[in-house]
């Protein structure tokens, strides 16, 4: 494991442990939140999860297990973000449709991405149902709190298959063409990136309600969790940084919706 990405994972960990154990304190003192619950669950999960990948990727650093107990972790991490976006937010699938029907297709074509690249079929269909709950509760949330107008939402869609589009062009063409077609694709995730954080920034700078912050923090991790699932080498470890920040984000609007409610 290079230096840089054991650093990453270091100080991700310790971020997990100390919103681990705040999302617990805050638990204890709003037992009845249903947000607080998932909290809790989501931070220790994550945090085993990641130890678990560390110790084993120092035991065994060229041994490819299939589907690892790690993952099996973060299969649940990630259901449980699902579950506390839809704690936090009222339930807004009818008046989502043709989002939900293109995040399914997004979600698809993600799956046929990673089969492509891993071959790993098992793994990479169950992984893509996980994410697929995760997205559409974002989707859900984000129309229920109008957190986008019309045209960010067609926008956005535009950007999703533009950049479904160049990753698949990568099994198309050799070098040089694909080297300059991933940074193309790169730049593309990045601008998703910086997108979704600019909005949720500009949120909390507004003061807007907790249940906005909520779905715009959750989006935002999610958006995080698909850019990892389309990078590797030194991009991913950057982008597992912002994750890191991202989660911190995450806490704090999910602290908001608690003391709220």
């Amino acid at each position: 494991m290079e230096l840089f990405s054991f650093i990453s994972y270091i100080v991700q960990m310790a971020v997990l442990a100390v919103f681990m154990f705040l999302s617990i304190r805050l638990l204890l003192k709003h037992t009845g939140s249903l947000t607080a619950v998932f909290l809790s669950f989501i931070f220790s999960l994550w945090f085993l999860a990641d130890i678990y990948w560390l110790v084993y990727d120092i035991l065994r650093p060229d041994v490819r297990m299939p589907f690892a107990a790690n993952e099996i972790g973060e299969a649940g991490m990630l259901l449980m973000i699902a579950a506390l976006i839809n704690s936090a937010v009222p339930n807004g699938s009818r008046a989502a449709i043709k989002e939900l029907v293109c995040t399914v297709i997004f979600a698809v074509f993600n799956v046929v991405l990673w089969i492509a690249w891993s071959g790993e079929w098992i793994q990479d269909i169950i992984t893509g149902l996980v994410l697929l709950w995760l997205l559409s509760s974002a989707v859900c949330s984000l129309k229920v709190v109008h957190a986008l107008t019309k045209a960010e939402w067609i926008s956005f869609g535009i950007y999703c298959a533009v950049l479904l589009a160049g990753q698949g062009l990568t099994f198309l063409f050799e070098d040089p063409v694909k080297t300059r077609i991933d940074i193309g694709c790169y730049v593309l995730i990045s601008l998703g990136i910086l997108y979704w954080l600019v909005k949720l920034f500009m949120s909390y700078k507004r003061d807007h309600s907790a249940k906005k912050l909520m779905a715009l923090a959750v989006t935002n991790l999610a958006w995080i969790i698909v850019s990892l699932f389309m990078s590797s080498g030194v991009i991913y470890t950057v982008y597992y940084n912002i994750e890191t920040l991202s989660v911190a984000l995450m806490y704090i609007a999910a602290e908001k919706v608690v003391k709220e409610s």
